[in-house]
């Protein structure tokens, strides 16, 4: 099955991350329908965002990924605004150069 754009920035995304020896993981969010007819839902919350990253310093941060012209949700963009307001690096980004500026804050 091919990769969506947004898939191929997570990838690249997460090659990047691993080259500066941080932590980075997918977070899939949203539920199946399973084979007798029952949904299956994953334990994260809805709107948290797509990438959890633990850099070798021990700060952490979360990344929604996008592809224009798609914008975050309703629910996403709550989720980030309360993990800014908790300390935590916490943004929306549409590029790996994107993603590079905002890592570094």
């Amino acid at each position: 099955m091919p990769q969506t754009p947004e898939q191929r920035l997570d990838k690249e995304i997460m090659l990047y991350c691993g080259e500066h020896n941080w932590m980075c993981f997918h977070c899939n969010v949203g539920s199946v329908l399973t084979a007798d007819g029952k949904y299956f839902r994953t334990g994260l919350p809805v709107g948290f965002p797509d990438l959890l990253i633990i850099k070798h310093d021990g700060q952490v941060a979360f990344c929604e990924t996008k592809i224009h012209p798609r914008k975050p949700t309703t629910q996403q963009l709550r989720f980030i605004n309360t993990l800014k307001l908790r300390g935590f690096n916490a943004f929306v980004c549409y590029s790996l150069e994107e993603f590079k500026n905002e890592i570094e804050k």
